[in-house]
């Protein structure tokens, strides 16, 4: 995992793998809605649902991912810390 320096990184790097993850979850969320659709032979879902529900998705999974991420990275990190701290051990 690579070492965040600035704050300013972190935050920037939290962002991006929340916008990244929620847009996934939509696109596994339009996916379901089409695949629906098509073996259901008739609209079980309009256009409209689709669009709503997608954006319901991407907002709800931003709130969530953009709490959970930090809280990942400093539970990734303080890992390295203590494997790193534990290597040191055993060699000295």
């Amino acid at each position: 995992m690579e070492k965040f320096e600035s704050r300013e990184k972190k935050t920037k790097f939290v962002l991006l793998s929340s916008i990244a993850t929620s847009m996934v979850l939509m696109s596994l969320f339009l996916f379901g809605a089409f695949l629906t659709n098509v073996f259901r032979g008739e609209m079980a879902y309009t256009q409209v649902d689709m669009a709503a529900g997608s954006i319901f998705v991407f907002v709800i999974s931003m709130i969530i991912s953009l709490s959970l991420w930090p809280k990942v990275m400093d539970w990734i990190e303080s890992r390295e810390k203590s494997e790193g701290i534990s290597k040191l051990s055993v060699l000295a």
